[in-house]
């Protein structure tokens, strides 16, 4: 009889838990490489004009930043964004925790075989995604003035560079530079 209530009790706590998770909604997916690599962005728990965002690739669910608290945001925007066929990225960007705008990029690293993630944080929004055999870039106009720079930009393994110019790109070597206001979407 104790286990038999036990047993109720514990399929009641489940149930009650699993009923109060938050409706994940998707936002966008994107094809980073094809449908084997894509990126999809998810949404839940609206508070007024925010709400908590995580991300699915590779058959896991994450939260955007560290946990919920993190990944709260307002004012967010996404670009799935393309450059070539099999060539595009995901470029997420808004108000989370930060006095800056926060975002993420995600790209298929054809040399890693997986998706990588390149995170950022700025005055204004992204304007130029580079992406080539080396990796991508996220590119931001410095309307800051931050440095003497025209340029700001983060790579892969968290590099940071200040340019005085766009990076060049060669069709060729498989680059390509998008410009992320008239981008094919």
């Amino acid at each position: 009889m104790k286990n038999l209530l036990f047993s109720i009790g514990l399929a009641t706590f489940s149930i009650q838990a699993f009923a109060a998770q938050p409706q994940l909604n998707s936002v966008i997916n994107c094809e980073l490489a094809g449908p084997n690599h894509t990126a999809s962005l998810l949404r839940s728990s609206s508070i007024e004009d925010s709400y908590v965002y995580k991300i699915r690739h590779d058959k896991q669910t994450r939260f955007m930043y560290d946990d919920s608290t993190e990944s709260r945001g307002s004012e967010v925007q996404w670009q799935c964004t393309s450059g070539e066929q099999y060539l595009n990225a995901l470029v997420i960007s808004g108000e989370f925790t930060s006095n800056f705008i926060q975002g993420v990029l995600f790209y298929f690293d054809s040399g890693d075989g997986k998706i990588e993630r390149i995170d950022f944080a700025e005055r204004n929004r992204p304007r130029w995604v580079k992406i080539s055999a080396k990796g991508a870039q996220v590119i931001f106009e410095n309307t800051g003035n931050e440095s003497s720079s025209k340029y700001l930009s983060y790579g892969k393994h968290e590099a940071y560079l200040e340019l005085s110019e766009l990076p060049a790109t060669s069709a060729e070597a498989g680059e390509t530079l998008i410009d992320l206001n008239n981008a094919k979407q």
